[in-house]
């Protein structure tokens, strides 16, 4: 069964192929708690250990104290710290630089392209690319 994430609200769609085979950590940052909640609970559901951030400081807090995701899932447009200044940040950390990001974002074209990251996935998410997109990392 295929899941669709738009704005924090959950439409099943049928005829996935998702399996559950991972066991690794997935940090989802995002500051919208529907959205970010329900994302832990599908990759949760899909295997993935799920660990969620409200914004870019958040998500470097975890990064200094937790054992390290193999991918992040990073919302662009936060209060505190934005995704763009977390990024910057986290590129300029030999520990934490070489992990994969992959950008949901609903700024267009311009979070594309203003924004260094191994994936870029648009909003409204569907929950088959953002396997797809963690399959490559995890």
């Amino acid at each position: 069964m295929k899941l669709e994430l738009a704005a924090g609200k959950l439409d099943k769609i049928p005829n996935s192929n998702v399996s559950s085979t991972s066991s690794e950590i997935v940090l989802v940052v995002d500051d919208d708690p529907d959205i970010r909640d329900a994302l832990c609970e599908l990759l949760e559901g899909e295997g993935y250990r799920a660990m969620s951030a409200a914004n870019g400081q958040e998500a470097l807090t975890y990064l200094s104290s937790k054992e390290p995701p193999c991918v992040i899932l990073l919302d662009l447009m936060m209060p505190i710290m934005d995704g763009w200044e977390f990024r910057r940040q986290q590129q300029g950390d030999p520990r934490w630089s070489k992990i994969p990001v992959v950008v949901i974002t609903a700024a267009g074209k311009y979070g594309a392209d203003s924004i260094t990251a191994d994936c870029i996935l648009p909003k409204p998410l569907q929950l088959e690319q953002v396997l797809e997109a963690l399959q490559q990392y995890c």
